[in-house]
């Protein structure tokens, strides 16, 4: 794991895994604001919601930032690696 194309890979990797659980943080935070006897929501109504209850939560950012950063630093290790 010495060349950069193996790093990007790395921490391509770990960036999307931590987009990823901020996306389930989120979810369940939602989730968890409505009361048990309502019906299930849905991905982008769940997101939807946990806008309107956390108005001035930085979470959705950091989670959108997390996934793309981890995405393209992935895709770029992939291509050096392969090229």
């Amino acid at each position: 794991m010495g060349s950069k194309a193996d790093w990007l890979v790395v921490a391509g990797f770990v960036f999307a895994l931590v987009g990823l659980v901020l996306r389930m943080v989120m979810m369940m935070r939602s989730s968890d604001a409505h009361p048990a006897g309502a019906a299930a929501k849905g991905g982008r109504e769940m997101l939807r919601s946990y806008r309107d209850t956390f108005p001035n939560s930085r979470l959705p950012v950091a989670m959108w930032t997390a996934l793309s950063v981890g995405l393209i630093m992935l895709i770029a290790g992939l291509l050096l690696e392969f090229r």
